[in-house]
């Protein structure tokens, strides 16, 4: 069977969908999107958090495209 990929606009949109999908018995996951794995865990949230700090303290390093697959 193939896989069908729906982007609700809302919470209610959603709690729609999952009712519908319950009552034909069809299967559904919920995955996470990028943000919300990254910040998934107190110690990842905590390494983006100094990161983030770190650039905006200008301690970044800029690497050229050239040089980024050396």
């Amino acid at each position: 069977m193939s896989t069908i990929t729906i982007h609700p606009k809302n919470e209610a949109q959603e709690n729609a969908l999952k009712t519908i999908f319950d009552a034909f018995s069809i299967k559904y996951e919920k995955a996470l999107d990028e943000t919300e794995h990254l910040m998934s865990t107190d110690a990842n949230r905590k390494a983006l958090d100094e990161g983030i700090q770190q650039l905006e303290d200008g301690k970044g390093i800029k690497v050229s495209l050239e040089d980024l697959f050396k």
